[in-house]
């Protein structure tokens, strides 16, 4: 089950990647500040709707945990956005896989301790080598 819930994340950030590019070959560009606030509004609006009817009650914690995600994800899509009309889909798309891959898994091993396998540092080196070339 965990491995398909991690299908389904990655397909739809396929999906949503995807159509980032499209707005940018569409000469959309420029309604980027719109979509954005499409993209993001749709979230608190569902963030919003189950935290009712889940009754749910936020803490100082979760809650600043929740408006930094936000903040950094928006910064993410608007950079990214930036980025696409400015280098290729070639390379931007993997620079930006490659390099999720080589943060998280470098801040989970620093700050959670999590133990990586030589064959997963391998796989993080790999990363690196990769958006080195690419760029």
């Amino acid at each position: 089950m965990n491995l398909f819930l991690l299908f389904i994340a990655w397909l739809f950030t396929g999906i949503t990647l995807t159509l980032n590019k499209a707005l940018v070959e569409l000469g959309l560009g420029s309604y980027m500040y719109v979509y954005m606030v499409g993209f993001w509004g749709t979230g608190v609006a569902a963030g919003v709707i189950l935290r009712y009817a889940t009754n749910h009650r936020s803490t100082g914690l979760d809650a600043a945990i929740g408006m930094s995600m936000g903040v950094a994800g928006a910064l993410a899509l608007l950079t990214f956005l930036v980025a696409l009309g400015r280098v290729s889909g070639v390379v931007a798309f993997p620079v930006r896989s490659c390099g999720n891959v080589l943060l998280t898994a470098c801040v989970s091993w620093l700050i959670w301790r999590e133990e990586l396998r030589p064959t997963q540092w391998l796989g993080i080196a790999l990363s690196a080598v990769a958006i080195y070339l690419l760029v």
